[in-house]
C-alpha cells in the first residue's frame, strides 16, 4: 500500500507542516515598482521525504554535516542546509532540513532523480531505530520565490498548510514555501498576497531558480554535485552555512574537520560566464592549456564550475573552454575574511 495515500499519514503530514502566518519575505513594495516583479517556481526537480520518530533527531545527527539539533531549539532556524556525506567524506547528497510542528517530524528536500538513492542511503543507517522514512511527494511540493534586485521585506497574510522560510543558504536564493501539490500558481498568489502587493510571475528561461544559482555558483543535486566525488568545503558547505564544526561526530566529520583546521583547500564551486555555447566537453583550461577545473550544470550563457582556486582567483590568466573565452568571479556571498592561512595553503 501507498504510505502517501493512507489517511492518517495524510492528516499527520498536514499537521506537522509548520504555517508560519505572518511571516515576512524577502519581497518588494508592491505592483506599481518596475523592478518589483518576482519570479515563482515549482521546483520540479526537488522531493521532499519525511523522517519521523522518537530518534529522528539524533539519526540525522549522526548523518548530516550541520547541527540539526539547533532547529529543535525554541528561537531557532526553520530550515539548514546540510550534506550527507560517505565515509572517504565526500559528498552523497545535498539536502534542506525542514522542521515542523512535531519535534520528532523533519522534512528533506532532495533531488527527486536520486529519490530513491537517497532513501535507501537513510534506511542503510537506520539499523534498529524507531524511524519511518516516507515521500510526502503526492502531498507537498517546494516552491521558490525570488526577485535578483530586492531584497526588501512585506508580511504575508495567514495561509493554511503553507511553510515559508527564507533559504538557508544564501539570501539571493530567495524563499522556499512548500505548498500542497493541489495548489496552483494562482491559488498560491491569492493566498500569500490578497491586496496583490506582490507581482508574481512563471519562470522563463531568462529569470528562473536553475540560472540563479548559476549565477551565484551554487551547485545543487546529483548532476552538479556528483555522488562520491567532491568534499563538502569544495562544495562551500563552509559558506553556505551548511557545515557545524562544533556539533559531534557524523559520517565523513574526520576528514570534513582536518580539512578545515588545515585550511588546505585548493578547488571550490564557482560561477562561469561563457561567450558561446557548451559543448559536451565541459573542461576549464588556461589558454596554455593547463587543466583548471570541470563545469558541472550550464544554462544559456551561466554555468557552475568546480575550480582551483589560485590560477583562477589568484592569477591573471585566461579561461578558456572549448577554445571559446569563459569568465569566473569571485561570488559575492563569499566571505571578505578569508584568512591568510587559506588564501596560503590554496596557492601552495
Amino acid at each position: 500500500m501507498n504510505v502517501c495515500k493512507n489517511f492518517k499519514f495524510l492528516r499527520i503530514a498536514r499537521d506537522c507542516i509548520r504555517n508560519l502566518s505572518g511571516s515576512r519575505l524577502p519581497l518588494g513594495v508592491g505592483a506599481r515598482v518596475t523592478n518589483g516583479t518576482y519570479t515563482l517556481e515549482p521546483l520540479t526537480k526537488r522531493e521532499l521525504i519525511r523522517v519521523h520518530g522518537a530518534e529522528a533527531m539524533p539519526f540525522l545527527q549522526g548523518l548530516v554535516t550541520n547541527d540539526v539539533s539547533r532547529l529543535q531549539e525554541p528561537q531557532g532556524p526553520t530550515s539548514m542546509y546540510a550534506l550527507f556525506l560517505n565515509r572517504g567524506g565526500r559528498v552523497m547528497y545535498d539536502t534542506i532540513i525542514y522542521r515542523t510542528n512535531d519535534p520528532d517530524t523533519f522534512l528533506l528536500e532532495c533531488d527527486r532523480d536520486a529519490s530513491s538513492d537517497f532513501r535507501r542511503h537513510l534506511r542503510t543507517y537506520r539499523v534498529r531505530k524507531r524511524i519511518d522514512i516516507d515521500t510526502v511527494d503526492d502531498e507537498y511540493v517546494p516552491w521558490v520565490l525570488f526577485n535578483e534586485q530586492r531584497t526588501n521585506e512585506i508580511p504575508t497574510k495567514k495561509a493554511e498548510d503553507l511553510f515559508i522560510t527564507q533559504d538557508p543558504r544564501v539570501d539571493s536564493l530567495g524563499t522556499r514555501i512548500l505548498a500542497p501539490t493541489d495548489l496552483g500558481m494562482n491559488k498560491l498568489i491569492k493566498d500569500l498576497w490578497r491586496h496583490h502587493e506582490v507581482v508574481a510571475s512563471s519562470s522563463t528561461p531568462e529569470s528562473n531558480y536553475k540560472l540563479l544559482r548559476y549565477k551565484q555558483g551554487i551547485g545543487e543535486g546529483v548532476e552538479e554535485l556528483p555522488p562520491g566525488k567532491c568534499f563538502p568545503l569544495e562544495a562551500n558547505a563552509d559558506y553556505l552555512n551548511g557545515v557545524s564544526f562544533n556539533k559531534g561526530c557524523y559520517v565523513g566529520q574526520e576528514l570534513t574537520a582536518r580539512v578545515h583546521h588545515s585550511g588546505v583547500i585548493r578547488k571550490r564551486y564557482m560561477p562561469v560566464r561563457f561567450t558561446a555555447p557548451v559543448s559536451s566537453n565541459h573542461i576549464v583550461k588556461s589558454v596554455a592549456g593547463a587543466n583548471l577545473g570541470r563545469v558541472l550544470g550550464h544554462a544559456h550563457n551561466r554555468g557552475v564550475a568546480l575550480l582551483r582556486i589560485e590560477p583562477v582567483l589568484g592569477g591573471q590568466q585566461q579561461l578558456v573552454i572549448d577554445g571559446e573565452r569563459c569568465y569566473v568571479e569571485r561570488p559575492q556571498w563569499w566571505p571578505n575574511d578569508v584568512n591568510s592561512k587559506r588564501v596560503q595553503a590554496a596557492i601552495e
